[in-house]
């Protein structure tokens, strides 16, 4: 899944984004910017739901193309931030420009998005620390298209503190419902739906009447038909399987309960952003794509399919209809 995405490139479904159309569409934006009729645009939304740890920074980080995490801080996200790409053919390749926040620098998103949890975790100790309200991060760049990406606190699991779960919920909730946002479902690749709390809830916040939560909007009885989802931390279903007849089974049974579902590693190697530099970091972030690739090739040639192919061999070798 790309966050950005240039003209004449290739989508994840195969589809070349025509550059006259591309073209056409950047000029229609800026027309509704003049006239301030932005609003009216309809830009794509994506709203990421999932449980806490289940590997959203990397997904978000992705998009963004640089680093941005403040998890190992241990704070927690207390209100969904909106990360609305733009795209701007003025500025250089790799450059990247805040719009909102002004001025800040891509290095300082980390810490400022820190910071702005802990005084919410403060300030709304009404609504158990958690604010409904986004927090907008503005940025543009060449290799952006107009895109936005709300990232909603974690679903918590068997919490002991109610307060906290319900807050959560009910933000959750709040998008989810809406019709406008497309949902991006994140699960770890190991777990089965019937140990997934986060489908579960995800179901029953878009389609029980009335809302659990107290949203004012209808059911959105066909959620699904909007919904994607990744499966994260491939590299331990990697790990865990090492033969092609119990990974096809296995591959089949989640695309059967998850529907349209992409599979992504994030990390391979051991690797941990404390332990390099931000530029070391931004520029592993720009080659997992590859890495990425080459991992799981690997695995499927050396692992899977030799395997397969030694004498007198009970194993399948890898289905390829699931390699894209």
């Amino acid at each position: 899944m790309d966050g950005y995405l240039r003209p004449e490139q290739t989508t994840t479904d195969g589809i070349i984004v025509d550059k006259s159309m591309f073209e056409a569409y950047t000029q229609s934006r800026q027309i509704a910017h003049d006239h301030q009729v932005e609003d009216k645009l309809k830009i794509p939304q994506l709203v990421i739901v999932r449980e806490t740890s289940s590997g959203k920074s990397m997904l978000v980080q992705n998009f963004l193309r640089f680093l941005c995490s403040f998890s190992q801080a241990n704070i927690a996200t207390h209100c969904p931030v909106a990360y609305c790409l733009r795209y701007n053919p003025q500025l250089r390749n790799g450059e990247i420009r805040f719009l909102q926040p002004v001025g800040l620098s891509p290095k300082a998103l980390g810490a400022h998005l820190q910071e702005l949890m802990g005084q919410i975790q403060v300030s709304h100790r009404t609504t158990g620390g958690f604010r409904l309200e986004p927090y907008i991060v503005e940025i543009e760049g060449n290799e952006y298209t107009d895109f936005e990406i709300l990232d909603v606190p974690g679903l918590i699991v068997g919490s002991d503190n109610p307060e906290h779960r319900a807050a959560v919920e009910k933000i959750t909730e709040h998008y989810v419902r809406n019709p406008n946002f497309m949902i991006v479902q994140l699960k770890e690749a190991s777990q089965l739906k019937a140990n997934n709390y986060g489908a579960r809830r995800v179901q029953e916040l878009c389609t029980l009447d009335p809302a659990p939560c107290g949203s004012p909007l209808p059911p959105r009885f066909d959620y699904r038909q909007h919904m994607v989802t990744v499966q994260t931390k491939f590299e331990t279903f990697v790990q865990k399987n090492q033969n092609g007849t119990a990974v096809n089974q296995e591959i089949e049974t989640l695309r059967e309960e998850f529907g349209e579902t992409y599979f992504v590693n994030m990390i391979f190697d051991g690797y941990t952003f404390a332990d390099h530099s931000y530029e070391e970091s931004v520029n592993y972030i720009s080659e997992l794509p590859e890495l990425e690739k080459h991992q799981v090739n690997e695995w499927i040639i050396t692992k899977l399919n030799r395997l397969a192919n030694e004498d007198e061999s009970r194993y399948h070798p890898f289905n390829q209809k699931y390699r894209s």
